[in-house]
């Protein structure tokens, strides 16, 4: 009885562990350069392309806190509202209707050079308002 106790007990501790460098990794891949992340990304399969899609935004809505683009109170929402969705059709809305704004604002070469979490960052501010190029303006403004 004590053998599977420690088997079950060693099991947890090892998904544990699993989860959690599987987590790290997805997470650091968000600090490469957005066209690099996106390769990986568009390259990647089930279930690997989730876990990128959930660190991406996830790490975007901690750096927007950091910068000032939402409120810690508007993290906590987001971040219990996006558990709840499938990350990949999050993350596939906001290419779909952001990118084109954050290419049209803040060019192909900074995207080119800037990490995929700021990215994310910028993509978010431009659907997170009612008028995308001007918010996005707006937020681009300060740290000039």
């Amino acid at each position: 009885m004590e053998y599977l106790i420690g088997a079950i007990v060693a099991g947890i501790i090892i998904f544990v562990v699993l989860v959690k460098s599987k987590t790290d990794k997805f997470n650091k891949l968000t600090r490469m350069h957005f066209p690099n992340w996106f390769a990986l990304f568009s390259n990647s399969q089930m279930p690997e392309n989730h876990g990128m899609a959930r660190a991406l935004i996830l790490q975007t809505f901690h750096l927007a806190e950091e910068f000032g683009a939402i409120t810690p109170t508007e993290k906590r929402e987001l971040d219990v509202g996006c558990m709840k969705e499938d990350p990949i059709e999050i993350l596939n809305g906001w290419l779909e209707h952001a990118l084109p704004v954050v290419r049209r604002e803040f060019g192909d070469a900074e995207i080119a050079t800037s990490e995929a979490r700021l990215i994310g960052v910028l993509m978010l501010v431009s659907v997170k308002g009612v008028r995308p190029e001007r918010d996005l303006n707006e937020f681009l403004k300060r740290f000039n």
